[in-house]
């Protein structure tokens, strides 16, 4: 028999019940356990908060570049042709 061991750890929550309902009604439709589901949607909103929190870096740093003359005064040099 092999045995296959998944680093999972167990844990315990409650839903409203209209969620709960619907997780399993999705669960029927998909073929797909709670659990599956559930990892599924966090994964995806764990996803969405990276690029979320990405994109908040980018604005900061883009209004840090406009603004702090250290870090544009090469910028000139960005059109110039040097051959």
């Amino acid at each position: 028999m092999i045995k296959t061991e998944q680093n999972y750890d167990r844990i315990t929550f409650s839903l409203p019940k209209p969620i709960n309902m619907a997780l399993g009604r999705l669960k029927t439709e998909s073929k797909q356990s709670k659990s599956e589901i559930i990892k599924i949607a966090i994964e995806r909103y764990l996803s969405q908060q990276e690029k979320y929190k990405l994109k908040k870096a980018v604005q900061m740093m883009s209004h840090e570049y406009e603004n702090n003359t250290e870090l544009t005064e090469f910028g000139i040099l960005d059109g110039e042709d040097f051959l």
